[in-house]
């Protein structure tokens, strides 16, 4: 997942959560949200934590605060200046 798709993906399903982000993968399968959490961690040293969307057999993607910086670093020259607000401050 290169850094524009990613940008892509959080200006389209991403939402500030708390102080961090939650992107949303409602229509993925358990197995194929775990490997996108496993990709993001491995690739850009997220901590991403698998949440529930509020359905059975829905999860969403969360990115900790403590990764925030970071990931605003790497989609934020993709990012549209309107989408800056999904990023929670941290731009």
């Amino acid at each position: 997942m290169s850094p524009l798709a990613l940008a892509i993906w959080i200006m389209d399903d991403g939402a500030k959560v708390s102080s961090g982000l939650k992107i949303s993968s409602k229509n993925f399968t358990k197995n194929e949200v775990e490997n996108l959490a496993i990709l993001l961690r491995n690739k850009y040293g997220f901590k991403v934590s698998i949440i529930s969307a509020g359905s059975i057999n829905q999860y969403n993607l969360y990115i900790s605060k403590n990764s925030m910086k970071l990931l605003a670093k790497i989609v934020k020259p993709y990012l549209h200046p309107s989408m800056y607000y999904k990023l929670n401050g941290y731009i």
